[in-house]
């Protein structure tokens, strides 16, 4: 292997919110050599020979946290059981969450935790992850709550509720750890260059941000940051009432809370705060220019 020539890299969900920040984290990084496999192409690349040793270093899976409960995607299982299956198979690196476990563990779930969640997409997710883990080689990646601030994501749709003046109810007394899809991009590309530069440690990993918070506090973060900039959303934080009276009520807790020390004792990798990165987010959808 020439350890001077760019890491050729196949990003398989190249156009979800995971695969745009993972393209765009190291844009200008002249180390990657990228080939950028959209949804929609993902079932016939998997199933090519392009996904090879020969032609590639390392393959990103950004497809699954999207995909999972697509109708297609058994087909995605059986293209990926015969990839890896195969020797000459590139190194292969699986972006799954923390939605594989059922929540609750009253501590944070460790690498070692079983997972144990029930529903369609936790268990299509929890066979790709099996299947990724037959080979001593390859690293899954879970992580917390993703935001990104795409027009699909919780955080812009909380806002356009907040712009159109709806009124926002949420319930959801789950306490988990949000993190920013850029941040999921630094950690797991320092993990591949790490390997391609000769790191041993494989296995499952855990990474989130460092700060964890109910769901409802998750929306009094986005809403008083955008009080900043929209008198509508002071309002509707107004209006919500006390969350910590709702968290000490509630009988049904789901913790989705990832330790993250494993990949701090293998790799180096620190947790960061996801705060600085909303605050941005919401600034950008407000269209304020940076100070």
């Amino acid at each position: 292997m020439n350890i001077n020539a760019p890491m050729r890299v196949v990003l398989l969900g190249s156009d979800t919110e995971l695969g745009r920040a993972i393209r765009q984290y190291y844009d200008n990084d002249f180390d990657f050599d990228w080939l950028e496999v959209p949804c929609q192409n993902v079932l016939d690349k998997v199933s090519s020979s392009v996904l090879d040793q020969k032609y590639c270093d390392a393959v990103i899976d950004a497809f699954s946290l999207r995909s999972a409960l697509q109708n297609d995607y058994e087909y995605y299982l059986e293209a990926l059981d015969q990839l890896l299956s195969k020797p000459t198979c590139p190194l292969f690196y699986m972006l799954s969450g923390v939605q594989v476990f059922l929540g609750e563990k009253e501590a944070s779930y460790l690498e070692t935790d079983e997972p144990d969640a029930r529903s369609r997409f936790a268990k299509r997710l929890m066979m790709a992850e099996s299947k990724v883990l037959t080979c001593e080689r390859h690293i899954v990646l879970r992580t917390g709550w993703l935001f990104s601030g795409a027009q699909d994501d919780f955080i812009a749709n909380t806002i356009n509720l907040v712009k159109a003046g709806a009124s926002l109810e949420f319930h959801d007394t789950a306490i988990g750890c949000p993190t920013p899809v850029s941040d999921v991009a630094r950690v797991l590309l320092s993990v591949v260059k790490q390997r391609h530069y000769g790191a041993t440690n494989t296995g499952v990993y855990h990474y989130c941000c460092s700060e964890e918070i109910s769901w409802m506090g998750l929306v009094e973060a986005v809403l008083t940051t955008a009080s900043q900039f929209d008198q509508k959303a002071q309002s509707v934080l107004e209006n919500m009432g006390d969350t910590a009276n709702a968290l000490e009520m509630a009988t049904d807790i789901k913790r989705q809370s990832l330790s993250c020390r494993k990949i701090f004792g293998h790799y180096g990798i620190k947790q960061r705060s996801w705060r600085p990165v909303l605050r941005t987010l919401i600034k950008d959808i407000y269209q304020i220019p940076a100070t």
